[in-house]
């Protein structure tokens, strides 16, 4: 039965399947997928498009006011589009999707990154020339030093994105020479009651690391950057960054993790002090015996454990950060606290949270001297980001 609405429209019934429709991708939202806007007004999500590609596309859900659908047909493609490398690319619950931007070309992801960067760019002030193009990676593929692999004891891969299939992998292209032979060990072992999960679970993870050649099960590895080669550019950034600073100024660096960075910050300044809120890579830090870094450990996220910090390290002139999605979640003690800071090096896996944290600097009178995009992980949309604020 039709019904009708207040204003005399048609109404349809809730089981109506809504129908496909033509659109052109107008955006990339941050997990790499394309926005569409409907004939209705409804913006939709899309995975497998690209900037300025016009598709039909077919409706496959909604949560509030975003709309969800797949690709029906392309209708005018992008020049850039390119066959993908690996048997296991896809968007479906049978495919991988950890690689979701294989299907264009490195050139194209570059630009892409770039653009975004420019657009969380666009609401802070920077100095002239301070944007840098973004540093590409040596290679697009065999860069991941790292891997945690899922298995159910009888499957060994993936969990396909945005749902808990698993996809059984068999090769990998973007994993380092040394992980795709680990990944083929493991796979040897093959059905493997071990391997089965408990009742709770739907799987365990195997997690390796091409470093060492064993299998870690069901316990993370400590962080290490996914990418060495990347790692060392990061690692050279740095250097040449503090290059100008004084070597007689105190040097605060929070999420220190191991010592990746923290090393070379010793190179330069007399007195460091890495700071880090898991007592294990503390206790790393301080195996490294290096005779002017002081490890300490604080919780990052705590406002009265970074009061504290701030407080005791009040005096330090140069503050170096590379902290997890997050950002840094707990600032005000250290806008508020830390008086003599002249300088600070922000390192971001995160955008918005880069963005957020840079307009709070700002406000504290720091100027952005320098931002360069870094790109760890081609074939995603991930992007890093580093970035110089002086005070002004």
């Amino acid at each position: 039965m039709t019904t009708f609405n207040r204003s005399g429209r048609r109404k349809l019934a809730s089981n109506t399947k809504p129908e496909a429709f033509v659109g052109t991708v107008r955006d990339m939202a941050s997990d790499g997928r394309g926005v569409v806007r409907a004939p209705s007004g409804k913006v939709f999500l899309v995975s497998g498009v690209w900037l300025d590609e016009t598709i039909e596309i077919e409706p496959t859900g909604s949560k509030g006011s975003i709309g969800f659908g797949v690709v029906k047909r392309l209708i005018e493609a992008s020049a850039e589009r390119r066959e993908p490398s690996c048997g296991h690319h896809g968007f479906s619950s049978a495919q991988c999707g950890g690689c979701p931007w294989q299907f264009m070309s490195y050139v194209a992801q570059l630009k892409a990154k770039q653009g975004r960067i420019e657009a969380h760019c666009a609401k802070l002030e920077l100095e002239d020339a301070a944007l840098k193009p973004i540093l590409a990676a040596p290679s697009e593929w065999q860069y991941r030093n790292r891997a945690q692999f899922k298995t159910d004891g009888a499957k060994l891969g993936y969990v396909a994105s945005g749902s808990n299939t698993l996809v059984d992998v068999k090769e990998c292209p973007v994993l380092t020479p040394v992980n795709q032979s680990s990944l083929g060990s493991l796979r040897r072992h093959l059905p493997n009651k071990e391997w089965r999960p408990s009742k709770r679970n739907l799987w365990r993870t195997l997690n390796i690391d091409d470093t060492d050649s064993g299998v870690s099960v069901d316990a993370r590895l400590p962080f290490r950057q996914g990418n060495t080669d990347q790692n060392h550019n990061l690692r050279q950034w740095i250097r040449e960054q503090i290059s100008a600073l004084p070597r007689d100024w105190a040097a605060l660096e929070l999420f220190a993790g191991s010592g990746n960075f923290t090393t070379v910050l010793a190179e330069h300044f007399t007195h460091v002090t890495a700071v880090e809120g898991d007592e294990s890579s503390v206790g790393e830090l301080a195996s490294l015996k290096l005779s002017n870094v002081t490890a300490a450990c604080y919780n990052l996220f705590n406002e009265t454990a970074m009061d504290l910090l701030c407080k005791t390290y009040k005096k330090s002139q140069v503050l170096v950060v590379d902290p997890p999605r997050d950002g840094l979640k707990v600032r005000a003690p250290l806008l508020r606290r830390l008086r003599a800071l002249e300088a600070v090096i922000y390192i971001s896996c995160d955008l918005a949270t880069w963005q957020r944290d840079c307009l709070d600097w700002h406000k504290a009178g720091f100027t952005l001297r320098s931002v360069q995009g870094i790109d760890l992980f081609p074939q995603t949309p991930h992007v890093e980001v580093m970035s110089v604020l002086a005070r002004r």
